[in-house]
């Protein structure tokens, strides 16, 4: 087949030795397999796409149409699409039912001279006529492995692979929903003033719902045979087409990745030269700048201003579109990933927002707990300059803090002692006392930790709290009740001070220091602190009666 550039003979010969070894499912490897030989296809509703049909392209792709055509006349010359002839754009036309696929373009980051072309399957209606669609959904935890692989000192090589999706070919009863209209890519451009030749893709685009997931089955078997053959040894996550060759020491990272990249050009996958990046202990990872010394991933500062920038619009806008949402979704999703786990709650109300909204211009009011997120979510990366960790294990412990509240008839106070040499108590006013048990808990870790944040930079601290409605909350980042704003509180303080809090429960009996505090006992942790803690003096802080309220905007 005109275009085929894959070494189907050593898949044929490694892949299912590299299954059986338990490289990869069989299952995986015998799908990939016959994708290989006979094109990779899908069990399509052909009801919801019959007839002829034209859709008109977009005017990213009018806009770029030089672009646009060069990167056509090279799939064209690499037989990864046929040219057909000279076509009028009427649906009678077509040579057999079908559709043409509207094409777009977007900008090649590292390359000004050139465009990737997508086809938007959506509109045509293929993507959501595929009835199987839950067999190509998979999940991307490249930035999990990334975080679990490199660990302190270690280095990082990218690598992002040559083509990528158009390297799997297609199988021919698909071939109908990929016919493309546009200019003769054999003639100038000039003096053609519209479309007028009709091309049919024979191999993968971008665009194709079912792609994503057969890529990633297809890649996880390149890396099983690899990994069989002895030739990848170093773990190696992906993101779709890029990957990430992590190891201890970066001569050795290079090394492999030259050995791997002779590998896959002889299966046909060849590795990018232009997006290769030299293992570093600081390298340049979807979208962060990871640092191996520091475990920490950063926002790149072009990312960041643009986060910025949308999330003060959101949080001022009264209603928001499906396709608006989409994108600050996947924006939030990678905002948050520098802040501490649970922050990842902090979606879930903008998520819930895309609930029954199907077309993107469908539109919904934005809610008040949307926007409080949202409002969060700005604080904490105005605190945080788009910096944060992806392991703790490397940081240091603080001093426990142990915090309390008491509430009964006659009184409201609350407190707390923290190990590395302070204390503070303080009597709640009338209208705070009206508040629950749990937010008062809340409210005494607030308060201790904006006393004593300034000490806790680079740490982790243990919050030691008996009260498990707001421990358990904090852990999971996300409470039901108004304990939310304490919690939201807490994620913009720990980017403030730049630590990490690790709540724990305790038995009220256990927790006597801070108990004695919120009652108004400062004599039993005096006492108690002189017996056990004669190396370190206690100081009684008196700025923690008040809780600033300064910390969410």
């Amino acid at each position: 087949m005109a275009g085929y550039g894959l070494n189907l003979s050593h898949f044929r010969d490694v892949l299912p030795r590299a299954a059986s070894a338990g490289y990869v499912e069989e299952h995986v490897a015998n799908y990939v397999l016959h994708g290989l030989e006979f094109g990779f296809s899908a069990d399509i509703d052909e009801s919801a796409l019959a007839g002829r049909r034209v859709f008109k392209n977009y005017k990213s792709a009018f806009e770029n149409k030089e672009k646009v055509s060069n990167a056509l006349a090279s799939r064209v010359t690499a037989g990864k699409t046929i040219k057909l002839g000279a076509w009028d754009g009427k649906p009678a036309g077509l040579p057999t039912d079908g559709c043409t696929v509207p094409q777009g373009a977007v900008e090649k980051k590292l390359e000004s001279d050139k465009v990737r072309p997508f086809s938007d399957h959506t509109a045509t209606g293929f993507n959501t006529a595929i009835r199987n669609m839950d067999f190509y959904r998979h999940s991307l935890n490249t930035y999990s492995e990334i975080a679990t692989e490199l660990k302190q000192g270690y280095s990082m090589r990218v690598e992002d692979i040559d083509g990528a999706f158009p390297i799997l070919p297609l199988a021919p009863d698909m071939w109908r929903y990929m016919y493309v209209w546009w200019y003769d890519v054999d003639r100038p451009l000039e003096g053609q003033t519209e479309p007028n030749t009709l091309y049919v893709h024979t191999f993968a685009d971008f665009g194709t719902g079912m792609m994503p997931g057969i890529w990633d089955m297809f890649f996880r078997c390149v890396k099983a045979m690899a990994r069989y053959e002895g030739v990848l040894t170093l773990p190696m996550p992906h993101y779709v087409d890029d990957n990430s060759l992590i190891g201890p020491d970066a001569t050795e990272v290079d090394a492999e990745a030259e050995r791997l990249g002779d590998y896959l050009s002889n299966l046909g996958v060849p590795f990018k030269d232009l997006k290769t990046r030299r293992a570093a202990m600081v390298q340049l990872v979807l979208g962060f700048w990871w640092d191996s010394h520091a475990q920490t991933r950063t926002l790149e500062t072009e990312k960041l201003s643009l986060y910025l920038q949308q999330l003060r619009e959101a949080a001022n806008k009264k209603h928001v579109t499906l396709q608006y949402l989409q994108v600050l979704i996947g924006r939030l999703q990678r905002a948050v990933l520098t802040m501490p786990p649970a922050a990842a709650s902090l979606l879930t109300s903008i998520i819930l927002l895309t609930r029954g909204l199907k077309l993107p211009w469908h539109r919904r009011r934005l809610t008040a707990a949307a926007r409080r997120d949202l409002q969060t979510v700005l604080s904490i990366l105005e605190q945080n300059h788009g910096r944060g960790y992806y392991s703790y294990d490397h940081m240091e412990w603080a001093p426990d803090l142990y915090t309390d509240a008491a509430k009964e008839t006659n009184m409201a106070g609350g407190g707390y002692v923290w190990m590395g040499g302070r204390a503070a108590a303080w009597e709640y006013k009338s209208a705070e006392r009206r508040r629950g048990i749990a937010y008062l808990e809340g409210d005494a870790v607030v308060r201790a930790i904006q006393d004593i944040g300034p000490s806790l930079k680079g740490k982790r601290v243990r919050l030691f709290i008996d009260n498990s409605s707001f421990c358990y909350a904090l852990k999971k980042g996300r409470s039901s009740s108004d304990l939310n704003e304490l919690i939201q509180e807490l994620f913009v303080l720990g980017a403030k001070y730049d630590c990490v809090f690790v709540p724990q429960w305790l038995a009220s009996k256990a927790n006597h220091l801070a108990d004695a505090a919120s009652r108004g006992d400062p004599g039993y942790v005096n006492d108690w602190w002189r017996a056990n803690k004669p190396d370190i003096s206690l100081t009684w802080s008196s700025d923690a009666g008040a809780r600033r309220k300064d910390s969410i905007h």
